[in-house]
């Protein structure tokens, strides 16, 4: 399954790790260098997407940025599970100040844990990128390339190795750009505030600054404890010479020990996931006091037969661009589908047809295929309806859209660029990872005035971009 498809976003949500301060956590998005779906949205989704956030659980990906905007909100990132991209930004700085760990679990274009490249637009490039506490990169390469405005000291004076984990393999194989001629002419106190190094570089050849902050744990992090494993399940009785259930039982979640799985995440029997492997299915677990908790449970013979959407390897039709989308050639496998594992995309060529496969646009009867559908694990997007259409009322019966996985890593819920009247989805009251976009729909009205605050979920904040849809004056009424 491709990471594309399979990386998913929870925004702001926290860790219940007992004993030790919360963290915020975000999951980072998987866009590469692909163009965003707005760029005069973009700017407001990035500082959505990081705003309070501590841990990336996912990749940074900081592209298509211009002008003069204010990333502060960048400067509470500590750690990046994934990788860091900058690319194709041509602001003048970057404020990372406490990124202290890149882990790689992830590494752009298979080898690099941080990419900084083709940061220029004309005369405007990137020159500041403060790296100032970066101490541990556990997996993966540096790659510093096409930004000729970025000054940093000689690439011969840093020695990555202090900073790469000593098991990183990848650490012979960096490619760092040349040193800017007119660089030179800046004095060193100046270089100071002007660099790309991390915080332990000196400026010469092999001097170094000490470490000042605490290393990455290699494996998982129990309340500021670094363990080869979070505290298991079960644990072993000296008295009775059997397993008994361990109080103080943990679940992996990332690099990271806590008490309880975040919301919108499956219990496993040692691990948080957003979808459940194979042989299991999902059971949902009311509390007396109301909460849920939802879990994955090894099926007894085989498991229930179920509906997957886009995105989980059982369907999907690719575009050129590697984005799946529903078409007459799959729209039958929905049908009188109650709930979908995985999402749903709606895309121009899902309406105009392929005359290459003999494939025809998506009709208003195939389309009654999602009349009964109530929950979506994944995302519903729609960049394309019909304009004869005036609603998305054969989605009147969706309640819930989970989004456990999000398009391009960012959008649970996504309505742009289509000429509905208003949006039909009387039954939907929960919204719950990512963002809401409802942007540039020239006919639909109020859309401010949707009870947003009640369909998301209270750990997401105010997710959600809201724009260029119908003025109110001109709705009426």
């Amino acid at each position: 399954m491709e990471a594309a498809r399979t990386l998913v976003l929870l925004g702001a949500v926290l860790l219940g790790a007992a004993g030790a301060s919360a963290r915020e956590v975000c999951l980072g998005t998987d866009m590469k260098l692909t163009l965003p779906s707005s760029l005069d949205n973009h700017y407001e989704t990035l500082k959505l997407l990081y705003t309070d956030c501590q841990v990336v659980h996912g990749n940074l990906e900081i592209t298509h940025l211009h002008g003069n905007p204010d990333l502060s909100f960048l400067q509470g990132i500590v750690e990046v599970q994934g990788y860091v991209l900058v690319a194709h930004v041509s602001v003048s700085l970057l404020p990372l100040d406490n990124l202290r760990i890149i882990r790689g679990s992830q590494l752009y274009d298979a080898s690099y844990a941080l990419a900084v490249l083709d940061n220029t637009l004309g005369e405007q490039g990137l020159r500041t990128l403060r790296l100032r506490s970066l101490t541990e990169i556990l997996l993966g390469v540096v790659y510093i390339w096409g930004n000729p405005q970025l000054c940093f000291p000689d690439p011969q004076s840093i020695d990555w190795r202090d900073t790469l984990d000593e098991q990183n393999d990848h650490a012979r194989r960096h490619r760092l750009q040349p040193r800017a001629s007119e660089c030179e002419q800046l004095a060193d106190n100046t270089l100071k505030h002007v660099q790309l190094v991390p915080l332990h570089v000196g400026k010469g050849a092999g001097e170094k600054r000490p470490r000042t902050v605490r290393p990455a744990c290699r494996h998982f992090n129990d309340s500021g404890v670094c363990k080869e494993n979070c505290p298991p399940p079960t644990i072993y009785d000296p008295v009775t010479f059997q397993t008994k259930p361990n109080p103080n039982k943990k679940f992996n979640f990332g690099a990271t020990c806590v008490k309880s799985c975040p919301y919108n995440y499956l219990a496993m029997e040692v691990a948080c996931t957003l979808v459940c492997p194979r042989a299991n299915q999902e059971v949902l677990i009311a509390h007396p006091d109301g909460d849920e908790m939802q879990k994955c449970e090894k099926c007894e013979g085989d498991c229930p037969k179920m509906c997957y959407g886009l995105g989980m390897d059982n369907l999907g039709v690719m575009d050129n661009h590697g984005v799946t989308m529903v078409t007459s050639a799959n729209v039958e496998q929905f049908n009188k589908c109650k709930k979908i594992f995985g999402s749903l995309a709606f895309l121009p060529q899902s309406f105009e047809g392929d005359p290459v496969t003999n494939t025809s646009g998506l009709s208003l009867e195939q389309l009654s295929s999602f009349k009964r559908l109530e929950e979506l694990t994944g995302y519903l997007y729609i960049d394309a309806w019909p304009e004869e259409w005036s609603n998305l009322s054969v989605f009147e019966n969706l309640q819930v859209i989970r989004g456990r996985m999000l398009y391009k890593g960012v959008f649970s819920l996504a309505i742009q660029n289509l000429h509905v009247r208003s949006l039909g989805l009387r039954s939907l009251r929960s919204v719950s990872g990512g963002l809401v976009l409802v942007h540039n729909n020239s006919q639909l009205c109020y859309t401010n005035a949707l009870p947003w605050d009640g369909l998301l979920h209270p750990t997401q904040g105010p997710h959600r971009i809201v724009s260029h849809n119908q003025g109110a004056q001109l709705c009426g009424g």
